[in-house]
């Protein structure tokens, strides 16, 4: 590259302009809970596809034309309730849709391992990121005072 493309080092300095503000950290909380919310549709959808091969040859009694839109259905919660993590409500959706995955050990008992781990990680992903986005207020607070002092 030549030097015409790189920009200056020094590009702004002296001509009155402000540096740059840093970029305002996640939420702990939005971050951890998000990330399950993914990760479980993922999950989902390996659980939706065992369970149709089930459902195929016959060891659980279900019926095959609901594997794939019930499935996909919960796919499709998990990935838009990752999105609205930010809100106290969603929170709490994320709390619901932990039941289905729990009621699946009723055709696979092996899926509510499964279930009982995400249950898990969600508890605790919900427990730390409250509990890191509280100290970070707090020290953000003490930061704050001392440069007032």
């Amino acid at each position: 590259m030549s030097e015409e493309q790189w920009p200056a080092a020094d590009a702004g300095a002296g001509s009155g302009e402000e540096p740059p503000q840093p970029r305002r950290q996640r939420s702990a909380l939005m971050i951890f809970t998000q990330s399950v919310r993914i990760l479980e549709a993922l999950a989902t959808f390996f659980a939706t596809l065992v369970f149709w091969s089930l459902a195929r040859s016959g060891w659980i009694d279900v019926a095959v034309g609901l594997v794939w839109p019930v499935g996909l259905t919960l796919i499709v919660a998990f990935i838009l309730v990752s999105g609205v993590q930010q809100r106290r409500w969603g929170i709490w959706l994320g709390w619901a849709l932990q039941a289905p995955m729990l009621v699946l050990t009723i055709w696979v008992p092996e899926a509510g391992v499964v279930g009982v781990a995400f249950l898990l990680t969600w508890a605790v992903g919900v427990w730390l990121g409250r509990k890191i986005d509280r100290e970070r207020a707090e020290r953000a607070e003490a930061v704050a005072a001392t440069e007032d002092a």
